[in-house]
């Protein structure tokens, strides 16, 4: 299972027997994050994930900002979690998991069957 199905099982949107691949939307809110992440610390990171759970509290999202909402806040709790016990800046070029993501992409392209 890939790191981003693995982010789709942990919300429950997805059973044993089938796997969700994640929507193009929440990939862009998780890569929109880790750009904004870039260069922030702990307790910066910590009152952007702040921000973002008052947001998904909001009343007034659509069904589709929601799950943009929801896919933000997943990023920042990873994102805090992550720099807890790091004393330096978010920078995605060191972040494990951002970089397991970015070659299962590249895999997935690789081996992708070719359209004709």
């Amino acid at each position: 299972m890939s790191q981003e199905q693995d982010r789709a099982s942990a919300r429950g949107d997805v059973t044993d027997d089938e796997v969700r691949e994640p929507s193009e939307e929440e990939r862009a809110a998780w890569a929109r994050v880790c750009r904004t992440a870039t260069g922030m610390r702990h307790h910066e990171a910590k009152a952007a994930l702040e921000a973002a759970r008052e947001t998904v509290r909001s009343d007034t999202l659509t069904d589709q900002e929601a799950l943009i909402a929801g896919a933000e806040v997943e990023e920042w709790e990873r994102i805090t979690e992550a720099l807890a016990d790091h004393a330096g800046a978010y920078d995605p070029d060191h972040d494990p998991f951002v970089q397991g993501e970015l070659t299962a992409r590249a895999h997935r392209t690789a081996t992708a069957p070719r359209r004709r």
